[in-house]
């Protein structure tokens, strides 16, 4: 069964003022978003052509120890 609500004319305004905010936030920083996405993939943040950070990977064996609780 689907629940419809009816909306007024007032709360479609500000839908519609809200998605266009959104879709103003994507466009604006589309490009930061990309750049977060490649850092998740890559582990280098790098924006205009800068590097920011790099991820820095533990080693393996160690971060078993500490699951294990081994010292």
């Amino acid at each position: 069964m689907v629940i419809t609500h009816k909306l007024t004319d007032e709360q479609k305004k500000i839908l519609e003022r809200m998605h266009s905010r959104v879709d103003y936030i994507f466009e604006t920083y589309r490009e930061y978003f990309d750049k977060l996405a490649e850092f998740d993939r890559t582990g280098v943040l790098k924006i205009h052509g800068k590097v920011l950070y790099v991820r820095k990977y533990e080693n393996e064996k160690e971060n078993e120890d500490k699951y294990l609780n081994l010292q």
